[in-house]
């Protein structure tokens, strides 16, 4: 399930980021890719932070706070918006209930 996420956020990347560029939207596009391809390692920091033994509700806070943080860190740095960046790990998460879901109707 993590692997067909990584995956589907990565053709969904380079997806929105041509058709953004094709509309002379380039930054846009390139900040909800990176969204969704930081968004995608959301579950393998999941996993590795279960098996350390973080309660979930610390890890979860966790990866909320690190991964918020690192958006609003390259929108600093970028001088960029955030929210494209914010769009994209959302839309990486609707991806990771998506492969979840196909996952859970093949069982």
């Amino acid at each position: 399930m993590l692997r067909e996420t990584v995956v589907a956020s990565a053709v969904l990347a380079a997806a929105i980021t041509l058709s953004a560029g094709l509309a002379g939207q380039l930054t846009f596009g390139l900040s909800v890719g990176a969204g969704l391809l930081l968004g995608s390692g959301n579950g393998y920091l999941f996993l590795a932070l279960l098996k350390n033994g973080t309660p979930f509700v610390a890890g979860t806070m966790f990866r909320l706070i690190s991964m918020t943080g690192l958006v609003l860190t390259a929108s600093l740095v970028f001088r960029l918006s955030m929210w494209p960046a914010v769009l994209g790990l959302a839309a990486a998460q609707l991806v990771m209930v998506a492969a979840s879901v196909r996952q859970g109707m093949r069982a």
